[in-house]
């Protein structure tokens, strides 16, 4: 590999407030429209996530991480904060290391996970060659991505105490460092594994033990979470009761234009399609090569290579779709109205008519909404909060509690039937109730879920598109460090 494309540059400064001119440099550093804010410390991740929980949209830049340390992500405030009590004079220096887009992306160097994993490798080694204490050194990184020919990563390095009275070094230390990541860069199998590792830790948590817990998360617009609820329960509504559901399966030819038109639309939401578009671009890169390598053959006229990937990633999420289809048609009938009952019976407005002459028909409809409340295991105080929604609407003149007790019963069991004919009598034919009932069914996680998977999978299939096609590139990159 030839260090011709690491662009480094370092510098030191002696200013009259060693506090100040570290602030400033964090400013920089931070700023929103240079400065990639992704996380990289699988906790952040998850607090991210938390975050989002009372956001329709994304965060505020105050929430975002710009910067990191041998410690993950450190927040903009939190980094000046650290500063406080420093001693005002000394010197730190500052620089970066650059790389062109193609080198970077084909020598591992995509997310900002694997810039934080090579600054942390290369860092001790610039530290000591430099000739300073590494226990009496703090250092930041910032990665920016504003010029898209050249990603490029800040850093800024301080003592804690001040020893060092001259900040020049020697120019060892610059191919030292060049030749540090050229060496970090080529050891494919060590890069690897650092980076398989770091997305089963993220990417596991996220899915499978913390997703549950933070279901108040609110990762979408409105418009898009109705848009693909809507997608869904329509495509859903079309697919066959019985008969293998497989995305590759026959039973499904006739509805996977469907399908790939809700996978594409998650795979195009605002937290996935970076990755996304990442992806692609490999592949395209990757059929180039064949192309390059063994000719126009038949394979590569008809684009198999990239087809054939592509149709592996979709055919997971869209498993993943029919699966949850399968789940919920497996589920008994009552089990389903139960479960959303449980979550939306306070949403529904009961009201019967107001001209029943019988006392009798009245009773007869609180017996039925007495079973209603009881499938949705509500207590006693809930179910009197039911009642007396319904006694206003329905215009009756009726004690709440008397009322309750005197038909309370153990025998709460209705048929689909008695079900739906209850409902009608408290204001809701199957039309309306049905309505209302797709409108909110997947308003919980389900959706979310489908994203999530989504970015596992799609994280799963980068990463083996980049380890097939990382090859020793040699480009020329004139740097220009701007303030």
């Amino acid at each position: 590999m030839s260090k011709s494309a690491i662009v480094f540059n370092m510098e030191y400064k002696t200013p009259k407030n060693k506090r100040v001119g570290i602030s400033k440099w964090i400013s920089y550093a931070s700023q929103k429209q240079k400065a990639d804010s992704s996380s990289i410390d699988e906790y952040n991740l998850l607090k991210d996530y938390a975050l989002f929980s009372n956001k329709d949209s994304y965060l505020t830049e105050e929430d975002e991480t710009f910067l990191w340390t041998s410690n993950g992500d450190i927040l903009k405030k939190d980094a000046i904060d650290k500063l406080n009590g420093m001693n005002d004079k000394g010197i730190f220096w500052r620089g970066f290391l650059s790389f062109p887009s193609d080198f970077a992306l084909e020598h591992g160097l995509v997310t900002k996970i694997d810039f934080y994993s090579l600054t942390n490798n290369i860092m001790p080694s610039l530290i000591v060659d430099m000739g300073l204490d590494i226990n009496n050194v703090e250092w930041m990184c910032s990665l920016h991505r504003d010029t898209p020919t050249h990603p490029h990563i800040h850093f800024c390095i301080y003592e804690k105490v001040p020893t060092k009275k001259v900040g020049q070094y020697p120019k060892s230390v610059i191919y030292n460092c060049k030749s540090n990541v050229a060496n970090y860069l080529i050891d494919n199998k060590k890069f690897y594994e650092l980076r398989d590792q770091t997305f089963t830790n993220i990417t596991g948590t996220i899915s499978k033990k913390e997703l549950n817990r933070i279901r108040s998360q609110r990762l979408f617009s409105d418009k898009y979470r109705k848009d693909l609820n809507k997608m869904l329960l329509n495509f859903y509504n079309t697919l066959p009761k019985t008969g293998r559901l497989q995305y590759n399966s026959k039973n499904m030819i006739m509805y996977k234009k469907d399908l790939n038109t809700i996978i594409e639309y998650i795979l195009l939401h605002d937290s996935v399609k970076y990755d996304y578009a990442k992806y692609l671009r490999l592949l395209e890169q990757h059929q180039k090569e064949l192309n390059d390598l063994y000719g126009q053959s038949d394979s590569n006229k008809k684009r198999k290579y990239y087809n054939d990937q592509l149709n592996r990633l979709y055919s997971k999420i869209g498993n993943e779709i029919l699966q949850n289809y399968k789940r919920y048609q497996a589920m008994d009938f009552m089990e389903r109205e139960k479960e959303f009952l449980k979550k939306h019976i306070h949403e529904l407005d009961f009201k019967s008519k107001s001209d029943y002459v019988k006392d009798d028909t009245k009773r007869s409809i609180a017996k039925d909404l007495y079973k209603i409340c009881k499938i949705a295991d509500l207590n006693n105080n809930q179910i009197k909060k039911v009642f007396q929604r319904w006694i206003k609407k329905s215009k009756y003149d009726y004690d709440v509690d008397s009322l309750v007790s005197s038909i309370s019963s153990l025998d709460n069991e209705m048929s689909i039937k008695e079900y739906y004919d209850a409902l009608k009598r408290l204001g809701y034919d199957s039309n309306r109730y049905n309505k209302i009932k797709n409108k909110n069914f997947y308003r919980e996680l389900n959706y979310k879920r489908f994203i999530n998977q989504a970015v596992n999978h799609l994280m799963y299939e980068l990463e083996q598109e980049e380890k097939q096609i990382v090859n020793e590139l040699q480009y020329e990159l004139d740097g220009d460090y701007s303030k």
